[in-house]
């Protein structure tokens, strides 16, 4: 078999893009702080974003799930944290405030478990469309969040943990290897402890640590703490030490870190924590990740799992920038391919410490990292031996002050180009082809191995495969011009070759022999050779 998958038991897929709304999130929302940014606006925004630039129809969008009870919650919560968070439901708000005093920057209402509850329900349904073969991936646009809360508490703005969750779903569907990426830029510790010793998770988080003084200001964040029991090696941290962190330092991470583990890990199915806040202009974050940028990551990571992917909608306090960044989002999963990142300067050298740190401490379960040098290796030796050292700077005495009032129209915007609207036609993939090409052939050798019979085989592959059936077949009839041609090779080479056009074949013998390199040649050649330069040239015709 001339293609062979990793996942071999996966067939070709190309369904829709699912987004997921809980349209109950209005009713969950900061009843102390009333401009707490994370708000129903968040969500209104996103929606807005994705309608303007007509996304929002190319996608099967989903408002609507299947009720789950506290046995579903209970799967990644212990029974009395479910129990003590449902009770809220018949408190009043005065009480409700007094029991979110027991928890870590944590606000809710009495409606606030039904929101809740319609948020893992989302994760679920997508979840479960995606690994039954109905949609290729999708995206969760649901709140509260959920990456903070652990087994055992709510925590961080979050309630149930969705992710968690959504990989539940996914190891009932059949499902053996996740991988969760965390891109908000606040540690997701709820997600690593429930995970921390399974080894069917890997999870993988970029964050802002500044050695313990951001939030969450736990010593788990850095990048010593790589998973324990049968989970060790599948716990990963890239903490970054400074704020101002481009896209040069979080596409660093993605290709010379991230990319090598999950290849090599090579999960069933991805889950995406995206939390915006690790966006430029987010007044938490203090980043400088930029919209495009972003996207790179949903772009190259849609390699794995033959692209079974879910987006779930975590932090993200630019109301405005997080939407732009969700619709560039969604452009990538729909089949776009994102724009350019934004690499002008290198990545920080307290980024590229943080890297070779966590290879250091990974090394030893991931042979993808074997191109780094060891004490007992010569090679590559200019890299440095990294003696990785664990900083924890954090005085819980000097804990600045919770997430207030924060006012969207002081923060930078980012406004849509013409560019980001998607056409109103649906992206077609085009097979061109130069039937007649078997009259280039070798005149002496019938098993030369560039021979006719390579396009056939091609083609008969992508045939059986059903690849074929979803892409249109063209045979090209543009022949390539002579002035054409003469943009890259010299009249001279052209006359050469127009000359063989009427030789015999004892004479285009002896001219491939010694006349040109590695070459042979019939009367047609040319012929076959400018059907070949056309459907090149046809291709880019139809793309502009």
């Amino acid at each position: 078999m001339i293609f062979e998958d990793c996942q071999k038991n996966r067939k070709l897929l190309q369904g829709p893009t699912l987004i997921g709304f809980n349209e109950s999130q209005d009713e969950h929302k900061n009843t102390v702080c009333p401009t707490h940014p994370e708000s129903p606006d968040r969500i209104q925004k996103i929606k807005e974003a994705l309608k303007q630039t007509k996304v929002l129809e190319k996608c099967h969008v989903l408002t609507s799930f299947l009720e789950i009870d506290d046995a579903d919650l209970e799967l990644t919560h212990e029974k009395k944290m479910v129990k003590e968070l449902v009770a809220s439901e018949k408190k009043t708000q005065e009480e409700i405030n007094s029991q979110c005093e027991n928890y870590d920057s944590v606000f809710m209402t009495e409606n606030s478990m039904k929101v809740a509850k319609d948020g893992v329900a989302c994760v679920r349904d997508l979840t479960n469309r995606i690994m039954a073969n109905e949609a290729s991936n999708g995206f969760a646009v649901i709140r509260p969040p959920g990456h903070h809360a652990d087994s055992a508490s709510p925590c961080g703005f979050c309630l149930f943990n969705n992710v968690a969750q959504a990989a539940e779903e996914a190891f009932f569907s059949g499902a053996e290897r996740i991988l969760i990426v965390d891109l908000d830029v606040h540690h997701g510790q709820g997600t690593q402890r429930i995970f921390y010793e399974d080894k069917r998770v890997f999870y993988f988080s970029i964050h802002r640590h500044e050695h313990g003084l951001f939030w969450p200001h736990l010593p788990e964040s850095d990048f010593d703490h790589i998973g324990a029991g049968i989970g060790v090696g599948y716990n990963a941290n890239v903490p970054l030490n400074e704020t101002g962190c481009t896209d040069s330092d979080y596409l660093s991470i993605l290709f010379h870190v991230l990319m090598p583990l999950a290849t090599q890990f090579d999960p069933h199915f991805v889950i995406i924590s995206a939390g915006f806040d690790s966006l430029r202009g987010d007044p938490i974050g203090g980043m400088q990740l930029t919209p495009d940028g972003y996207s790179h990551f949903l772009y190259h990571l849609k390699s794995l799992a033959q692209g079974r992917m879910l987006v779930v909608l975590e932090g993200g306090y630019n109301h405005q920038m997080s939407a732009v960044a969700a619709q560039k989002c969604v452009r990538v999963l729909l089949g776009h391919a994102p724009f350019p990142a934004s690499v002008k300067d290198p990545p920080k050298e307290s980024t590229v410490t943080s890297c070779v740190n966590l290879v250091t401490c990974l090394r030893n379960y991931w042979n993808c990292f074997d191109y780094f040098p060891s004490r007992t290796s010569l090679r590559l030796a200019q890299w440095p031996i990294v003696n990785s050292k664990v900083e924890f700077k954090y005085d819980p005495h000097n804990r600045p002050a919770d997430t207030g009032e924060i006012v969207q129209t002081d923060l930078i915007t980012s406004n849509f180009m013409a560019s980001d609207s998607l056409p109103a036609g649906e992206m077609e993939t085009f097979i061109y082809f130069n039937e007649g090409d078997e009259a280039h052939f070798d005149l002496e050798e019938d098993n030369h191995p560039e021979k006719p019979a390579r396009t056939r085989r091609i083609l008969k592959t992508l045939q059986e495969s059903g690849v074929l059936d979803k892409c249109i077949e063209r045979n090209t009839e543009r022949m390539a011009t002579d002035d054409e041609i003469r943009m890259v090779h010299t009249k001279k080479m052209l006359d050469h070759l127009k000359q063989t056009e009427t030789m015999k074949d004892e004479e285009l013998m002896e001219e491939a022999e010694n006349e040109f390199n590695s070459i042979y040649l019939t009367r047609d050649t040319l012929k076959v050779a400018r059907k070949a330069v056309g459907a090149c040239l046809q291709t880019r015709i139809q793309q502009s």
